[in-house]
């Protein structure tokens, strides 16, 4: 019995370790971006969306659709922000996960495309701009668990940070926009 509570506790006190770990380095790397963008605007600053044709912006979002623990769970494995990618009407929403404890990122049960950039595990998606008005159905594989954890994001797009330029498209670069 006692080793049992022993074990128990050990288990206990390393998942702790893990997330104060992960807690203490929650840089997602999604607001390094300095300076302006070609439309003039400034990165880290808020920007609607729907105002401009191009840019990738950081958008804080909220879990939901699980308990309590699981949105603690989702919240000490993936970055609080997803990146959103705007090109001439297509969206990539990227989703990060803060190591490979957490993994097999599906929205609406399409797997993403893994992804590893800055340090960051990611899955990107092809979105529409219709999905970000509502809650995003989502699934994501607990490595301590093996198993798959369903929930939900809601993005606030009231709070889009422009971090970047889209990818350049062909109207930028027959205009000298780049």
């Amino acid at each position: 019995m006692k080793k049992k509570i022993l074990i128990s506790v050990a288990i206990l006190s390393i998942m702790c370790i893990v997330f104060a770990v992960l807690t203490a380095c929650n840089d997602s790397g999604l607001d390094r971006e300095s300076g302006q963008d070609k439309f003039g605007r400034n990165y880290g600053e808020v920007y609607n969306i729907d105002e401009y044709q191009s840019g990738v912006y950081a958008i804080p979002y909220e879990i939901g659709d699980t308990s309590a623990m699981g949105k603690s769970m989702i919240g000490s494995y993936c970055y609080d922000k997803i990146k959103l990618a705007v090109t001439d009407g297509e969206y990539t929403l990227t989703f990060y996960c803060k190591n490979t404890s957490f993994s097999d990122v599906k929205i609406n049960g399409e797997l993403g495309q893994s992804i590893e950039e800055s340090g960051m595990f990611g899955y990107k998606f092809q979105i529409s701009r219709d999905d970000l008005d509502g809650s995003l159905a989502m699934t994501g594989k607990v490595a301590l668990m093996n198993r798959d954890v369903a929930f939900s994001i809601k993005v606030d797009l009231s709070k889009c940070a422009l971090i970047g330029n889209a990818a350049i498209n062909k109207d930028d670069v027959e205009s000298g926009n780049n």
